[in-house]
This record gives C-alpha cells, sequence and structure tokens, in this order.
C-alpha cells in the first residue's frame, strides 16, 4: 500500500486508522528517510489502539514497547 500525505496530522490520521483493523501478530514494516514521518505513522497507530504512552522515536534505543493499548506495540529502529 502506499498512502501520500503532506502534514503530520494526516500521517497520524492514516496510522489511526489503520490500527482499527490490525490484528494480533500483525507486522507492519515501513521505511523512509529522517523525517519523513515514521514516527508520526507509529504515533497514529498508537493512538488507534487506544495507547496512552507518549510515542518516541526508537533512534537510541532501538526499540520502543507501547503496551496500553489493545495490542502491545513494538517500534522498532532497523538502520
Amino acid at each position: 500500500m502506499i498512502f501520500e500525505t503532506h502534514a503530520p496530522a494526516e500521517t497520524e490520521a492514516v496510522g489511526a486508522a489503520l490500527a482499527q483493523r490490525l490484528m494480533p501478530g500483525t507486522i507492519l514494516a515501513y521505511r523512509g528517510d529522517l523525517g519523513a514521518g515514521k514516527t508520526a505513522f507509529t504515533r497514529g497507530l498508537a493512538k488507534g489502539l487506544g495507547c496512552t504512552d507518549m510515542v518516541t522515536s526508537p533512534t537510541y534505543t532501538i526499540v520502543n514497547e507501547y503496551l496500553s493499548g489493545r495490542l502491545p506495540l513494538f517500534h522498532f529502529d532497523m538502520y
């Protein structure tokens, strides 16, 4: 799938909409340059899953875990 957005809020909205359809065990992989919106998309996923944690980029931690939503969300930085 390809989605084109033009603002962080639009990118988050796509993530939130997709989160409604996620099932346990789903794996999403996405890529993009620095500043492309990967973390904004993940913020939307987290919001759509009902996560109440603050979502940040895992650049220095490699993985961030968000467990407060209806499904666990693991945000990896694979560089």
